[in-house]
């Protein structure tokens, strides 16, 4: 009788889902995908996320049984009832900054302790480095991607020592600590 060769399962790579507000939030995630090459998907709601519609993206974005997918909910704190639409969602990982975005991208070069507001943040992240002289929302240049990529870990470990939801706050280190623990190409050992 002849043996057959059996190939173990393969493991599916994880999909991250990103569930976001807007355009700045998107390019971030362009970005994170781009540098991880992972399957990172981003889906702009704005204003509108509900279990409803996280249960409902999840599902098509399903190929088999065996997928990992993780959701995440990437918002800003300064959008009035924001953190009470998000906070009774237990099945996706919450990775919000307060005020905004502005303040991860502000803590990958210096650190910011007390509470600010988005526009002290904006000024503040403008005048932390040229790179981010001419910043607008919505677009992130290779500078600034560039810049955003190698600093990273240093504003995930800045991020950590903040206290979460308070102001300021970014809990985007989470998506972060997860993409670093998943082999991507030219990953330092």
């Amino acid at each position: 009788m002849k043996e057959r060769n059996f190939k173990p399962a393969r493991k599916m790579k994880p999909v991250f889902i990103v569930f976001c507000e807007g355009e700045t939030e998107e390019e971030y995630i362009s970005l994170l995908r781009k540098k991880y090459r992972q399957a990172v998907i981003s889906h702009v709601t704005g204003l509108s996320i509900s279990l409803k519609t996280i249960q409902r993206f999840i599902k098509a974005a399903k190929i088999g049984p065996g997928d990992s997918i993780k959701s995440f909910l990437m918002y800003d704190l300064d959008v009035e009832n924001v953190g009470n639409k998000i906070r009774f969602i237990k099945s996706s990982i919450n990775i919000t900054s307060n005020p905004s975005i502005e303040l991860w991208f502000l803590l990958h070069n210096s650190e910011q302790n007390a509470a600010i507001s988005t526009n002290k943040c904006l000024e503040k992240m403008k005048k932390s480095d040229p790179v981010w002289e001419n910043y607008k929302k919505g677009s992130l240049t290779e500078k600034q991607q560039n810049f955003l990529w190698d600093k990273r870990i240093l504003a995930s470990d800045r991020a950590k020592r903040l206290t979460e939801n308070d102001n300021p706050s970014s809990l985007i280190y989470r998506l972060v600590d997860e993409l670093e623990l998943v082999d991507y190409p030219g990953k330092p050992q």
